[in-house]
């Protein structure tokens, strides 16, 4: 049976690896126990994008509800 994705553990490794990117201290690779991630081709949005996906994830294993990533816009017709 494969081993369970800690999703509040990767999402730590994750912000780890993008405030690395954002200092300009060039991590290429982040190892979330026996998977590895490498990320020296990765642009700072497909980190977000990890990033965010981690943390949506974490939320739901803990029992909490994820906050809304959409909103609709509200739009309101005025006469002239």
């Amino acid at each position: 049976m494969p081993d369970q994705i800690d999703w509040c553990v990767r999402a730590t490794k994750l912000r780890e690896v993008e405030m690395a990117l954002l200092t300009g201290e060039m991590v290429t690779e982040a190892r979330f126990g026996t998977d590895m991630t490498r990320f020296a081709n990765a642009s700072i949005g497909e980190v977000r994008r990890a990033l965010d996906e981690a943390i949506r994830n974490c939320q739901i294993s803990r029992g909490e509800i994820p906050s809304r990533r959409r909103f609709a816009v509200r739009g309101i017709a005025r006469p002239y």
